[in-house]
């Protein structure tokens, strides 16, 4: 299929319409999803496929980019965001907001809904009993329109619920066999519809995004291309209230935001608000002193020339990787909760390709390989993230590690593979 002439238009048509530049450089992968979506239309050829996708209201196109979605996602994602938001952040719009009860908070690239409900919960934990006096509007927005009902009736595996500890999943969820559908207190909060990010930039976009007290758009640019993703920043916050916040996900700042959005610390996390909504120090102005002429020495010596010091800049091809890295370990995360097992293998064997350093990464694909019955291969990954975590500060937080610290995950492998080297 890859050889095929018709090949490269339909990736075209795809990436232009979601702006998943993430498969630019994966036709393999994006490969099994246009062979899993023919099988299913019943179309024969790839030119005819083609074909079908350039009327942009032909019914398939909801189910292609549905294909395409990496929906990884899980309740209280990024456990320093979420204690900045718990403690600093929602707590402060409260306050600000207490006269008119208003609040408006936007979950962009929702997936299933984890992200909206986690907010939910906040929220109503928060507010307590008077969270029915407030007029809130959270809405999670995909382009997922599965992933959207699956949102919608807020029922999850375990997988979902990972970080969430049997108190908490009793307090929240509702049990019945393997599955945890979120309780009724929790579950009205939010709403969800469908929204494409790319029609923030062409222009398309619905006029009822704006004046958003938070905007949560997380672990979703990093499959864009980085002008869209830029373009998407600046248009973001330009849909913020005049004090509102955006947060990314960790593997998504970028210095080149810094040109659309004002980057602010909000609780102890990166966060964006609108160009020029920042007051910045004014640069300090040296004052001109007359200093008294100093006597002639017999011999002068020679000036010296002070060069500062400038730092050097990360390669750009070195942040790329890294950030690719991020998408195919999600990708991998993606394909365990479906099921998809050599998918999985797959992408966390493309992730540590990618960075060699990615701590998390090696450890959650040696429990894969534990998981299989392959102690080796599964130890030797739990090693790799044990000389990665045991060279960093006991007390750093790993990379998507959701608050995990080096120390812990050295306690955590030591203590799996039975060594105390």
């Amino acid at each position: 299929m890859i050889h095929d002439e018709a090949f490269a238009a339909v990736k075209a048509l795809v990436i232009g319409r979601t702006g998943h530049h993430y498969y630019v450089d994966k036709d393999a992968q994006f490969a099994e999803r246009i062979a899993h979506r023919m099988a299913e239309t019943g179309d024969a050829t790839l030119a005819r496929y083609r074909d079908r996708l350039q009327d942009p209201h032909d019914a398939e196109w909801p189910l292609l980019e549905s294909a395409v979605t990496i929906n990884e996602t899980f309740f209280f994602r990024f456990a320093e965001q979420f204690d900045a938001l718990r403690s600093v952040i929602l707590p402060q719009l409260i306050r600000r907001n207490a006269a008119e009860k208003r609040l408006r908070i936007w979950s962009v690239g929702c997936s299933t809904g984890a992200e909206a409900h986690s907010i939910a919960i906040v929220l109503t934990d928060l507010l307590g009993e008077a969270v029915d006096e407030w007029r809130i509007a959270l809405t999670g927005t995909d382009i997922d329109e599965a992933a959207l009902n699956a949102a919608r009736q807020a029922d999850y595996s375990s997988w979902a619920l990972r970080t969430v500890g049997e108190g908490e999943r009793a307090r929240l969820f509702d049990r019945s066999g393997e599955r945890y559908r979120l309780k009724e207190r929790y579950r009205g909060l939010a709403r969800f519809e469908r929204h494409n990010l790319m029609s923030m930039i062409d222009g398309t976009g619905a006029l009822g995004f704006t004046d958003y007290d938070l905007i949560l758009c997380r672990n979703v640019l990093i499959y864009f291309a980085q002008e869209h993703a830029t373009a998407v920043v600046g248009a973001l916050v330009e849909r913020l209230a005049p004090e509102g916040l955006l947060l990314l996900g960790h593997a998504e700042p970028n210095p080149g935001f810094d040109a659309v959005a004002d980057p602010v610390q909000a609780g102890g996390v990166l966060a964006y608000r609108p160009k020029g909504s920042v007051e910045r120090p004014a640069p300090v102005v040296p004052v001109s002193v007359a200093m008294p002429k100093p006597l002639p020495s017999p011999s002068p010596a020679r000036p010296r020339r002070v060069v500062a010091a400038k730092p050097l800049p990360v390669p750009a091809l070195v942040v790329e990787r890294m950030s690719d890295a991020v998408a195919r370990y999600f990708a991998a995360l993606d394909a365990l909760a479906s099921g998809d097992k050599d998918s999985a293998e797959r992408a966390f064997r493309d992730a540590l390709y990618l960075d060699r350093s990615f701590a998390m990464a090696h450890y959650q694909f040696g429990h894969y390989l534990l998981a299989q019955g392959r102690q080796p291969d599964g130890k030797r990954s739990l090693t790799n993230a044990l000389r990665v975590a045991a060279a960093l500060d006991p007390a750093t937080e790993l990379a998507e590690g959701d608050g995990m610290t080096a120390g812990a995950m050295t306690a955590a492998i030591r203590h799996i593979i039975g060594t105390t080297r």
